[in-house]
């Protein structure tokens, strides 16, 4: 079921206020305040401020998971699936820079099941990562030190990109996931 165009409203205010005040320093009412609704209004559209947390966070982590799963179909070998998989990420961290400063700030500020709904998806999207580096180091593809820090480390840069990016800046962001590709590409140790 469509969400309606009053949902999308709160929860992209809430989203705002939660980004600049933090999740414990905006309240129901001043969500209401800035679309305009009284706050009694409100609960007719959700039951919580947790319920919009966690619809933000849910809905971020599947959005991330469902972008890189489409750039991946149909790409072979361990060096065009971490090139596509880091395109994919920076896009998403720059285009949804304000939504994921969100979800990675007050993820503890979910409740359950929620946080557990969150962390899995997490999970889910890092062992994809994982998959690919095991795929390029037993091809002898990929050095790494340790498979593990060496994924972590790769999608932390990524991530990174929320706090800064502007697209009114000199890189768009297809450019930008270009740049951060062949970055950690290098970074396992492949060159060109």
């Amino acid at each position: 079921m469509a969400k309606s165009s009053r949902r999308v409203q709160i929860a992209a205010a809430a989203l705002e206020l939660f980004d600049e005040r933090g999740y414990y320093g905006a309240g129901m009412g001043d969500v209401a305040k800035a679309v305009g609704m009284g706050t009694s209004s409100l609960y007719n559209h959700y039951s919580s401020k947790q319920e919009i947390l966690a619809e933000i966070a849910v809905g971020v982590m599947e959005d991330l998971l469902r972008i890189n799963a489409t750039r991946l179909a149909g790409v072979e070998g361990p060096t065009a699936r971490l090139r596509e998989s880091m395109c994919a990420h920076v896009e998403f961290h720059a285009n949804q820079r304000q939504a994921v400063r969100v979800v990675n700030k007050e993820i503890d500020s979910l409740e359950e099941p929620s946080r557990s709904v969150v962390t899995q998806l997490r999970r889910d999207y890092v062992a994809r990562w994982e998959t690919i580096l095991k795929e390029g180091v037993e091809q002898g593809v990929f050095q790494v030190e340790n498979l593990r820090i060496a994924c972590w480390s790769i999608i932390d840069m990524g991530i990174g990109v929320s706090a800064w990016f502007s697209p009114e800046g000199p890189l768009s962001a297809e450019d930008l996931g270009g740049m951060y590709a062949r970055l950690a590409l290098r970074q396992l140790g492949v060159e060109g």
